[in-house]
């Protein structure tokens, strides 16, 4: 015999309201819905090749260059006199900041031909034409040009040509002043012959270089660049990476949509840096020849005067040597002289590196100042610190920007201070200057008081001789000098070398390959997010599965989806499917009711539309077929479904006995089924709970269990209102229907919990209104209703 069900049986094993994935419910989901994923594959799919063949495809270009690979291949020793300053390099990161700066940019830009820009126009995207356009503008730099308007073009015949330009507010930049202006609204059309000169208050240009026959039927347009635009799009673009830590090659890269184009724009940056570099080594040595010549212009003029003076004296005196002491004591005095001339040198080169570095260093200056050998080596460090900080500096700014940058910040701090630092010494070491030149003077004057001794002719001879060498030594000195300087600057080569050349290297964008992978992805992704998101969010009982989630209650059985109009199948249609589940409902409601004399079966629900009503005649009528006198009472007195089901007329019913109207035998209403007999509602009643609850209750089901052998009560939903409560209490069996796809798990929980909390037992479950076809949640096998051993529905032993 079955275990009567209790109250331990009506828990939940799993009363959370969470939201829970069942992934077999999922895969079956997955499958019965195949056509689904195959639709929004194909339409990925689909978009994919609309995006391909309507985008402008983007493409890549590199180059490689050699950084620093002569900085230091010459020692310091082997550098010639008077020349041991060169610029140092501030190391590769800095050197990347000045090929990506600003102003390298702006360079490479000027050199190329990007400052007017032609386009085909199409239905849906437009064609830039670089160096293939069927013509070429030739505009006059002195003029103002409209910049970033389109200029649409349009080819007639006769070498005609339409130029149409509509716009609100006008710009004109003009390339030779950088001055820029607005015009407002501009809107001009007008026909122009190739060639002809198209002078306007917004432009000055004409049209050339007609490449084949142009087509008339398409529409082509051009505008003039801002070069500002254009720095500002090939900076974004350019991307330079150190191709690995212990080598000095660096990768230069851009993409865009003329690969062409993009070669020349990375060979003429690669031009512009190199000889940006070289520029910057050559400074130095042409800042230092300058410096000289200053000097040589000086002492030309005395070693000119000197020499006419000493011929005119010997010429006139008739002499033309001096004796031995005169000849030492004017050697001395010689090279006290020669010694005092170059610490005046030094101390105007001092003087001049103290105005020089006084200075502020605002702005962009880029410092290279004329270099002369001294014995401060100390000062000669302090003056490369201050031009590598200082390239360091310029190269930060250009590249990332605002003064507030941290970096720049720490660089001039360390500027200021060794700037500080070398005026100090440049101080001192005039100090120094100053006292030895104090010094020579003394000697000098002590020197020429020893000649004042000799005869006055030899004397003043000395003197002039003395003058007209140590002019010539120093004159024959910053020649030399003057020399090495250019032969420097003749030999200086960049640090910088092109190592591979700008080329292309492929199409980045569309790439047709991962984008139709993705396609396909997103394809299986939307409706996978659609099944599962349909599984999480619903809230209907879809399956035994879902069942056994909210509550541990017997399954009384399973009634399928009825597509007959009769209420009553089992006696219109006693061999289809739908009866023989009601059948099989009938054999296992014997278990629960075992041998009890006629048993009372109520029929109930958490809420309204799961089919009691049909439930309840249909269980009836099995009964009734198998012989047993079974009675229907419809005890739904608020709606009853029942009246109109067997279609009672009015016929008094189960309110009118309750009210002492009728007696048992009166209500008793007999229906063309044998063994089957139904006692309608009746008149519905203003207060069924208080009738229901009546003594008139239990003498009611008294007399029916002595004349019935089975009693089914068709009752309201337990989850509305309190009837089927009360009626529970009269009820042997309690068959509780849950319909699928109809039923919500929240409301069948909670009335589940009221059953309990009201101490009902005997309650068994059954699913209604399965739908067969429903295969993927298991529906078709294990419950019966795939009979015939593989025959199926239609092998003779159902009728449908």
């Amino acid at each position: 015999m079955t275990k009567q069900p209790t109250s331990d049986n009506i828990s939940s094993p799993d009363s959370s309201l969470g939201l829970n994935l069942d992934i077999k419910r999922l895969i079956a989901d997955v499958l019965h819905f195949w056509w689904l994923f195959a639709l929004f594959i194909s339409l990925s799919l689909g978009v994919v090749f609309v995006i391909h063949r309507y985008s402008v495809p983007v493409y890549s270009t590199t180059m490689a260059l050699l950084m620093e690979e002569r900085g230091t291949d010459r020692p310091q020793s082997d550098m010639m006199e008077g020349f041991g300053l060169t610029p140092g390099q501030s190391g590769i990161d800095n050197q990347i900041a000045i090929l990506s700066s600003w102003e390298i940019i702006s360079k490479t830009i000027e050199r190329l031909d990007f400052r007017v820009s032609y386009y085909a126009k199409g239905n849906l995207k437009n064609t830039e034409l670089y160096h293939v356009s069927p013509f070429v503008i030739q505009f006059d730099t002195l003029s103002s040009q409209l910049i970033n308007t389109p200029i649409y073009f349009t080819f007639l015949e006769n070498d005609k040509f339409e130029l149409k330009v509509e716009t609100e507010n006008g710009q004109t930049y003009n390339y030779f002043t950088g001055q820029q202006a607005s015009i407002g609204k501009i809107n001009f059309s007008k026909v122009f012959s190739l060639g002809e000169d198209v002078q306007t208050p917004w432009g000055s240009f004409k049209v050339a270089n007609v490449r084949g026959n142009p087509q008339t039927k398409i529409q082509y347009y051009f505008k003039f660049n801002h070069p500002n635009a254009l720095t500002g799009h090939y900076k974004s673009l350019l991307r330079v990476n150190v191709q690995n830590n212990d080598a000095s090659i660096v990768r230069v890269s851009m993409t865009g949509k003329i690969p062409y184009k993009n070669k020349r724009f990375l060979d003429a940056l690669a031009e512009v840096f190199i000889e940006n570099n070289l520029e910057k080594k050559n400074l130095i040595a042409t800042n230092t020849i300058k410096f000289i010549e200053e000097q040589l212009t000086v002492i030309s003029d005395t070693l000119y005067t000197t020499g006419n003076q000493l011929s005119r004296f010997r010429t006139e005196n008739r002499i033309q040597s001096i004796s031995a002491k005169a000849e030492y004591l004017f050697k001395g005095l010689q090279d006290i002289e020669q010694e005092l001339a170059e610490l005046q040198i030094v101390k105007r080169y001092y003087l001049y590196l103290n105005e020089y570095f006084s200075k502020p260093l605002d702005g962009n200056r880029v410092l290279a100042p004329a270099v002369y050998q001294t014995e401060d080596n100390m000062m000669a460090d302090m003056i490369k610190k201050i031009i590598d900080l200082n390239s360091q500096r310029i190269g930060t700014r250009q590249s990332y920007g605002e003064d507030l940058n941290p970096a720049i910040r720490e660089i001039e701090n360390e500027l200021s201070v060794v700037t500080n630092t070398l005026l100090s010494t440049i101080s001192s070491q005039l100090k120094v200057i100053n006292e030895s030149i104090k010094e020579n003077l003394e000697r000098k004057v002590q020197k020429e008081h020893e000649l004042y001794t000799l005869p006055e002719q030899e004397r003043r001879l000395l003197g002039i001789e003395r003058k007209f060498d140590l002019s010539n030594e120093v004159y024959t000195f910053l020649l030399r000098k003057r020399s090495e300087a250019q032969i420097q600057k003749a030999s200086n080569t960049p640090d910088h070398q092109l190592l591979e050349a700008a080329r292309f290297s492929g199409q980045i964008s569309p790439n047709k390959s991962e984008d139709r992978k993705n396609a396909i992805l997103i394809g299986l992704l939307i409706p996978l997010a659609f099944i599962v998101l349909r599984n999480l969010l619903n809230n209907k009982i879809l399956s035994p599965d879902d069942l056994e989630k909210i509550t541990n209650l017997p399954v009384l059985g399973h009634v399928i989806h009825s597509p007959k109009e009769e209420s009553n199948v089992i006696q219109y249609h006693p061999r289809s499917v739908v009866t023989e589940t009601f059948r099989r409902v009938r054999t296992r409601l014997e278990f629960f009711t075992q041998d009890k004399v006629c048993p009372v079966i109520g029929i109930t629900s958490s809420m309204p539309g799961e089919g009691k009503t049909f439930c309840a005649l249909n269980i009836a009528a099995a009964l009734a077929i198998s012989g047993k006198k079974t009675a229907l009472l419809g005890f739904d007195l608020r709606k009853p479904g029942l009246n109109k089901i067997i279609n009672s007329n009015g016929h008094i019913g189960i309110s009118n006995y309750l009210i002492g109207k009728a007696n048992v035998n009166e209500i008793i209403m007999e229906v063309e089924q044998e063994n089957l007999f139904v006692i309608p509602t009746g008149d519905i009643p203003p207060n069924p709970s208080e009738l229901i609850s009546s003594p008139k209750m239990e003498s009611l089901i008294s007399q029916l269990k002595k004349q019935f052998d089975v009693i089914v009560l068709d009752t309201p939903p337990m989850g509305i209102v309190s009837d089927p409560y009360l009626l529970a209490r009269h009820t042997d069996v309690l068959v509780f229907l849950v319909r699928q796809n109809h039923t919500i798990k929240s409301i069948l929980r909670h009335t589940l919990k009221n059953v309990q909390d009201e101490g009902i037992e005997h309650i068994s479950l059954l699913l209604n209104d399965v739908v067969v076809q429903r295969k993927r949640y298991g529906y078709a096998y294990g419950y019966g209703y795939d009979y015939g051993y593989g025959y199926g529905y239609n092998s003779g032993y159902y009728e449908e």
